[in-house]
């Protein structure tokens, strides 16, 4: 329904039309409804499952506290109540928008990853680290790839993505065990 038609209904029924929601309420929406009902079956092979609280991180969600100039990592109990409500506000906060154009794709990338190796930074607490115990890994054009990280959640019973982004070759190389735990056959689609 566009706005207009929003607003001349709202005033027709003398109430206040609501206000549209933010970008990053429509991302979070369709993350919840399309995604986290689902259970992906990788090759390696693994159940992964998306969970509410692991949004955060697959949009590189941040803020800014206390006046800070600093963007710092929001965290699920951060927005976890604003968004369920569907009464998040972008004011404050920004996403990586490449990560959330690419969010449906991860379900892809679980699926026909061209690699999957085990990730040597996970449970090392350090500026760049990433939790994670595999990364799922597709090749891009030039010198990109595109990974996502899975992790056995002991206290869920589940295994489920906590980050996915674009990086670089030399990245992957600096953080990925070598030789790959599985690779897909070129020649398949």
């Amino acid at each position: 329904m566009t706005n207009d038609l929003k607003s001349q209904l709202a005033a027709a029924l003398g109430v206040q039309a609501p206000p549209e929601p933010s970008a990053i309420q429509v991302a979070y929406n369709t993350y919840k409804r399309t995604m986290c009902p689902l259970q992906i079956e990788t090759p390696l092979p693994e159940t992964v499952s998306f969970l509410p609280e692991n949004f955060p991180h697959l949009v590189k969600l941040q803020t800014r506290i206390g006046g800070s100039q600093e963007w710092i990592n929001a965290k699920w109990g951060m927005v976890r109540e604003l968004l369920e409500a569907g009464t998040f506000r972008d004011d404050e906060y920004r996403v990586d928008p490449r990560r959330v154009h690419a969010l449906q794709g991860v379900i892809q990338l679980l699926r026909r990853p061209h690699s999957i190796h085990p990730n040597l930074r996970h449970g090392q607490r350090a500026p760049g680290n990433i939790r994670g115990k595999h990364i799922y890994v597709r090749e891009r054009r030039g010198n990109e790839v595109w990974v996502a990280f899975t992790l056995p959640d002991d206290r869920l019973g589940v295994t489920v993505v906590t980050s996915s982004f674009y990086t670089r070759r030399t990245w992957l190389e600096d953080c990925a065990g070598l030789p790959a735990i599985y690779t897909r056959d070129p020649g398949t689609r």
